[in-house]
């Protein structure tokens, strides 16, 4: 029975070794970034409830900014030309 134990503990140790997910390329960040903000676009034109959707694609936009190097200011721009109103507020 340890045995079993231990082989699946190595497995898992190999696993993490190993990630199945690749780095992405800056091309495919941009794209994710660029697709996320048309997303937006569509939920600021949605009639319905949509707050808490657009907070996550929100924060989205934003990660992917940081992890492509963009200043914050140029992140808040790109949002603002997507959408007809600021989010949550003005910055």
């Amino acid at each position: 029975m340890s045995d079993m134990l231990a082989n699946d503990i190595v497995k898992e140790v190999e696993r993490y070794r190993k990630p199945p997910n690749k780095l992405r390329s800056s091309q495919e960040i941009t794209a994710r970034y660029y697709q996320a903000l048309a997303n937006y676009k569509e939920l600021c034109f949605k009639p319905q409830d949509t707050n808490q959707l657009k907070l996550t694609t929100y924060a989205e936009i934003k990660t992917l900014g940081w992890v492509l190097g963009k200043p914050e200011k140029d992140v808040i721009r790109d949002i603002a030309q997507h959408s007809t109103s600021m989010p949550f507020g003005t910055f």
